[in-house]
């Protein structure tokens, strides 16, 4: 129950050390909402909706990873990947009707959350000493995959990202950092570090915001849609 609160807690909005009010997160929300709203009219992008084939669905399914927990429905990748053409046609017409209508059962949006302790020479009464990982529905993460693969050329992210990238990670930017320092100091130059550590971001993100951020690049308006229906179905069941 510690856990719970403290996992719920950190999705409570704060400034200057005060939790907000019902009252500023509607109104926080109905900001967003209308800067979301001016975006959608102004962007100037109507492009064709991308079309799920069959050979796609097929790709994406080769990419799932197998020997997963699977999320609340017990689908393990297995089901699909095994599951035979039938099933690849299915979940096509499936998709391609979410992808048309711009809506996400609500069913795609449950997950469980379960504290796993992450040091076994810590105090296993302290909340810090777990780490909450949440088991996804195998369809929802196949569904990702797709629009990964459909929308990739639209979600360039810096060349100085290196997290969360194919290809790329900490030793890329260790090696960029290194050679930065090297480059200065090797002139006599001074070089000054800052590390920024933001305690729990990708939890406290807020998406209507990020919706806002993401159309400005001229983001397809209709995968803006999608992500907004489905983000907002997200639920999560925590087991101890």
């Amino acid at each position: 129950m510690i856990f719970l609160n403290t996992h719920i807690d950190l999705f409570i909005l704060k400034t200057d050390g005060e939790k907000f009010t019902s009252t500023n997160k509607k109104t926080l929300h109905l900001i967003f909402k209308a800067e979301i709203n001016k975006c959608m009219a102004s962007v100037d992008n109507a492009p064709t909706m991308p079309h799920i084939t069959v050979e796609g669905m097929k790709k994406s399914i080769s990419s799932l990873k197998l020997n997963k927990s699977p999320g609340h429905d017990g689908v393990l990748a297995e089901h699909i990947v095994y599951g035979g053409d039938d099933l690849q046609v299915h979940l096509t017409l499936l998709f391609n009707a979410m992808m048309r209508h711009a809506y996400v059962p609500s069913e795609l949006g449950k997950s469980v959350i379960i504290p796993l302790f992450k040091d076994k020479c810590s105090d296993n009464s302290r909340v810090d000493a777990y780490r909450g990982i949440t088991l996804c529905s195998t369809i929802a993460k196949l569904f990702e995959l797709i629009l990964l693969d459909l929308y990739n050329d639209q979600l360039c992210s810096d060349d100085l990202q290196f997290g969360f990238k194919k290809q790329s990670g900490c030793s890329h930017a260790l090696f960029t950092f290194k050679e930065t320092v090297r480059y200065f100091t090797v002139k006599s130059g001074k070089v000054y570090c800052v590390f920024l550590d933001a305690s729990k971001a990708f939890d406290k993100v807020l998406h209507n915001g990020l919706f806002v951020k993401v159309l400005k690049r001229n983001v397809s308006i209709d995968f803006v849609r999608l992500l907004m229906n489905w983000y907002g179905k997200l639920t999560g069941c925590f087991v101890e």
